[in-house]
């Protein structure tokens, strides 16, 4: 496809949670189900892998450097050498719950869905973990919550629950970190896939993933669709640019896929790179 490759052709079962490292000029990104963390070198196409014990929700990195995972219900710091130290749990830890996916913000405050693995309707959570340790349960009734991410002013704060297919809005003051006026932005329709992982480009365009649609809807801050950007996988599940804007490094999945169906789409499972300007004209 124009514009379209293949960054590393991994064989991911989950692709998932794609953040641009700044501490090292590389891509961070998971294979939830394949409990691995990743670091993709673009320049040289290396990519290495931390085999983890346990599947992974998300991957972030702090303004110092530090990478922070999310295991089940814990959060924990990883160092370069792939040790870990557990920072956190959630508040309604339970066996059936994890992390899914996450955000931090410029303040060093992590947001956070948590999901229960049944996919119960309304059981899931959105939490803001501060700095010094303090959990704030923002909001709840979520089914599969997943990309989350702020317009370019922080004004607005933006969640998406797959399952329902709704890409929600609230207004966020950015100092308190304080959030109101829950409302839907755009409700997408299955046939078009389900809305999964969530970036805002530089126009303040909502990129949103579509699980099960090859593509990307590219949204207005009005919540229209202006266009979309087609992939050559059927199950795509999170984007995110490098530091210059004008890549967009896109995580995939194998997850469900028949033998078949991966014959058609055989880079199923690898982490793809856009040029984005060249794609959005």
């Amino acid at each position: 496809m124009n514009g379209v490759a293949v960054a590393f052709a991994s064989q991911a079962v989950l692709g998932e949670s794609p953040v641009w490292s700044a501490s090292t000029h590389r891509l961070l990104w998971v294979d939830t189900l394949g409990a691995s963390l990743n670091l993709f070198d673009p320049i040289t196409g290396k990519n290495d892998a931390y085999v983890m014990p346990s599947p992974l929700g998300f991957v972030a990195e702090t303004p110092a450097g530090q990478w922070i995972i999310g295991s089940g219900c814990h959060v924990e710091s990883v160092s370069r050498s792939g040790e870990r130290q557990r920072i956190a749990t959630a508040p309604h830890n339970k066996a059936v719950y994890r992390f899914n996916d996450a955000s931090l913000d410029p303040f060093g405050r992590l947001w956070v869905g948590l999901m229960n693995e049944a996919l119960t309707e309304g059981s899931g959570y959105l939490y803001r973990l501060d700095p010094d340790g303090t959990w704030h349960t923002v909001d709840s009734g979520f089914t599969l919550i997943n990309g989350i991410d702020w317009s370019r002013d922080r004004s607005t704060l933006y969640v998406t629950d797959s399952r329902k297919g709704v890409i929600y809005a609230y207004d966020h003051d950015s100092l308190s970190g304080e959030v109101r006026n829950r409302r839907s932005l755009i409700s997408i329709s299955p046939d078009k896939g389900k809305p999964d992982g969530l970036t805002v480009d530089r126009e303040g365009f909502l990129l949103s993933v579509l699980f099960d649609g090859a593509a990307i809807a590219r949204i207005s801050p009005e919540g229209n669709t202006a266009s979309t950007i087609a992939l050559p996988v059927p199950r795509p599940t999170s984007c995110a640019f490098d530091a210059t804007g004008q890549y967009l490094f896109v995580t995939s999945a194998r997850l469900g896929l028949s033998k078949s169906e991966i014959a058609s789409a055989p880079a199923s499972g690898a982490l793809l790179r856009i040029d984005y300007q060249q794609v959005t004209g």
